[in-house]
């Protein structure tokens, strides 16, 4: 994913019409391996369909953020996701955040302010900061819905269910906007990556990965997507970070994977007193 937003610019498409892309084409393709299983089964998940809708939207506004930031700006405000994850998850079961929980947020969010600060340019847009953050915001949403998918559900149906909640909520913003596939068909190439590499292959990995790997070692792995991000910002367009954002990135980074940790270690606990009872 940390390749994504290099598409999308190449693309020359508006972020409204990448984002349908990456579901649409993803669909069809995912419909092959899923189709004969939920009608055999007449299986019908709304846990899945609510992470579609999650992951839809953070995309789109993920998009939205790239065109108007840095890469490495719109990439960094996406591991928010997990502490948002965390909190939705205190609100479902009727608890409280955790100590824990809140310092882990309250770091984040000034780590999310010094990312924030730019340094004139691209990196300077506030719009740019607000998609980044509601992109982290609904990705939350995806992960904490992810978790609630029943295991019987496999990859391939919940993938199409994602898929189809993803395109049925980005069609409206799709026919909304004004040309949203202008770049065509230069950007062809890049659209189709978008949608047959990122919106079917990356959504079934990355449903596999959250279904058979602990949360620390899911988290950890998911910061190769804003370091790729980052890098190819860099190395393409010759964008910059300041000191004080990088050290933005480690609060960020560092209080995402605190929680990830704290994550596998209550689920490690369940485990243990499940096995004791």
């Amino acid at each position: 994913m940390g390749c994504l937003g290099l598409l999308v610019r190449e693309s020359g498409c508006s972020a409204q019409g990448c984002a349908f892309a990456r579901f649409a084409l993803g669909l069809v393709l995912v419909s092959f391996l899923a189709l004969r299983g939920i009608v055999r089964r007449r299986s019908f998940n709304l846990q899945a369909v609510l992470s579609g809708v999650g992951i839809a939207l953070c995309i789109l506004f993920y998009f939205l953020a790239i065109e108007r930031t840095t890469l490495g700006v719109a990439a960094l405000l996406l591991p928010t996701g997990p502490i948002f994850a965390s909190i939705g998850e205190a609100v479902v079961k009727h608890r409280c955040p955790s100590l824990q929980e809140t310092l882990l947020l309250l770091t984040a969010a000034c780590g999310i302010a010094l990312v924030s600060c730019g340094g004139g340019g691209l990196s300077a847009d506030p719009w740019g900061v607000v998609f980044g953050l509601l992109s982290g915001l609904s990705f939350g949403v995806y992960i904490l819905f992810n978790r609630l998918i029943p295991e019987h559900i496999d990859v391939p149906e919940r993938t199409f269910w994602q898929s189809a909640a993803g395109v049925a909520v980005l069609v409206v913003p799709m026919l909304s906007t004004d040309a949203p596939f202008a770049g065509l068909p230069e950007g062809l190439p890049y659209l189709l990556s978008i949608g047959l590499l990122q919106g079917f292959l990356v959504l079934m990995l990355v449903a596999f990965a959250m279904k058979h790997l602990p949360a620390i070692q899911y988290g950890a792995l998911s910061y190769l997507d804003p370091a790729t991000a980052v890098a190819l910002g860099w190395a393409v367009y010759g964008e910059q970070m300041l000191p004080l954002q990088w050290v933005g990135v480690l609060l960020v980074l560092s209080s995402s994977l605190a929680q990830s940790l704290l994550t596998q270690r209550e689920a490690s606990a369940s485990e243990v007193c499940r096995t004791r009872a």
